[in-house]
């Protein structure tokens, strides 16, 4: 009987100055329930006493499974992946970056799933942990599920905004052969980027039952600490236009700007009518609340109206009594 190792796994960790993170993410993967993986950890230009103490603190446990790489300048986030995985050989590849978690049957159940499907890749149901760092410590502050409405990773749904950040992601290797690596030019929506190219040629498995990994937010983080999706806002805005902008050019490029110009004339025309159904809507709105505003003064004018008749008719009842007593005596 031939023995088949079981599949391997690169798990690729960004990090940049933040122990406290970087500490409680190695205790993460150090808690799945499948071991066959090594960990690539990628100091992107911080502080090697941020990086090396925590890892050594973990040393006996991780073994030969560890590698730490340093880049002496940030290069950014897509560079750090692409480090990682040039320096990894494995059948399967995972982003966890320092400030993110994982249920621990993660690798065993998206690993499970490849083993019976074609799919290139496979995302899981993902919560959002909202947190805080006070004094070194991390307190969870609320938690809600990333996309609840979410059943399948399509490129349909993607080419509108990205559905699955890396932590929520296994996918294989050969990919990349494929398609190439991450975009290093962009300091942010890389893993968007790419898995626009990857959903152009390959499918994406879902695990939706319940939460198999946690991105965590820091809302009011800065610096290192913060979260590149809220500190970096304004550049995710920025990048987001160009690479949809790069796409649209190749294909135009392509495909010509023949049906391109009918849809956007069409979609335009279709916003026009919204926009003036929403006008006449809200017109029709303060006609009926001008309306329900008259009719409620004309109704306070009649009870106050009736209720003076009401009095007068009580003081004449009162004084035919009065009269009439006194004509008696």
């Amino acid at each position: 009987m031939t023995f088949v190792p079981p599949p391997s796994v690169a798990i690729i960790m960004r990090s940049r100055n933040r122990s406290v993170l970087l500490d409680r993410a190695l205790r993460d993967v150090l808690n799945q329930s499948v071991t066959q993986w090594t960990l690539f950890v990628v100091n992107d230009g911080g502080d090697r006493a941020e990086v090396d103490p925590v890892v050594d603190r973990y040393r006996v446990q991780l073994g030969d499974r560890v590698q730490v790489i340093h880049h002496d300048a940030a290069r950014g986030m897509e560079a750090a992946s692409n480090a990682g995985i040039r320096a990894s050989d494995s059948e399967f590849i995972a982003i966890h970056d320092d400030d993110d978690e994982w249920h621990p049957e993660f690798l065993e159940r998206t690993l499970a799933h490849l083993a019976h499907h074609d799919d290139a890749g496979v995302a899981v149901r993902t919560e959002l942990v909202y947190e805080r760092i006070t004094d070194g410590t991390i307190e969870e502050i609320s938690r809600e599920i990333f996309q609840p409405q979410l059943q399948s990773i399509t490129l349909f749904d993607t080419l509108r905004h990205n559905r699955c950040v890396p932590i929520s992601l296994l996918y294989r290797r050969s990919v990349h052969d494929r398609i190439g690596y991450y975009d290093e030019s962009l300091s942010v929506v890389g893993d968007w980027e790419f898995q626009l190219r990857l959903l152009q040629q390959h499918t994406l498995g879902f695990l939706g039952e319940e939460p198999l990994a946690f991105w965590n937010q820091r809302k009011e983080a800065t610096g290192d600490l913060g979260n590149s999706v809220i500190v970096g806002d304004a550049e995710h805005k920025r990048l987001d236009q160009l690479v949809r902008e790069i796409h649209l050019k190749e294909h135009v490029g392509q495909s010509g700007l023949g049906s391109l110009l009918y849809q956007t004339s069409y979609q335009q025309r279709e916003f026009d009518h919204l926009h003036q159904r929403q006008n006449y809507s809200e017109d029709l709105l303060r006609q009926i609340l001008d309306a329900n505003r008259q009719l409620s003064e004309r109704v306070q004018a009649l009870e106050q109206t009736v209720g003076d008749a009401s009095l007068v008719a009580l003081a004449r009842r009162r004084y035919r009594r009065l009269r009439s007593r006194i004509l008696r005596r």
